[in-house]
């Protein structure tokens, strides 16, 4: 009997799936739409208009309420100056144990640190501010060579 339940729930969150999915679809349809009539009526303005030189707006990443503007920048920037190399969990590590946070009992916490500090650095790294050394969970980072 509860296998029967199961099963109906799972069959109707499938077909709730199916629908959000299709809407989905029927969206970025209507917005490719769009993006062919925009670029037609760019052709008309600049005939020889290509859209695949433009830059793509990126999803800034929701603010931390434990970090203000440009503390996170300045934090890896020390980091670096003071350890020549780094790595994205040594500066999260530090941060959240300035923020009074500890990083063993709060690991919720700590891998949003990290990650912040990993975008951060992935950010300064196409910015040409920073260098990656190594791949993988070696990735380590120093300050760029100009």
């Amino acid at each position: 009997m509860s296998n029967e339940i199961a099963m109906n729930a799972l069959v109707a969150k499938r077909a709730e799936i199916l629908f959000e999915v299709g809407e989905a679809e029927k969206r970025i349809e209507r917005l490719q739409t769009e993006l062919a009539h925009i670029d037609a009526v760019l052709r008309m303005f600049r005939p020889n208009f290509k859209a695949e030189g433009l830059p793509v707006r990126h999803r800034r990443p929701t603010k931390s309420p434990y970090f203000r503007h440009g503390e996170l920048t300045q934090r890896i920037f020390d980091a670096l100056r003071e350890r020549g190399e780094i790595a994205s969990a040594d500066v999260a590590v530090v941060a959240l144990r300035d923020k009074g946070l500890d990083p063993d009992n709060d690991p919720a916490t700590r891998t949003d640190f990290v990650r912040r500090v990993g975008l951060q650095l992935n950010d300064m790294a196409r910015k040409g501010k920073v260098a990656r050394i190594g791949k993988g969970r070696a990735l380590r980072w120093r300050l760029a060579t100009t």
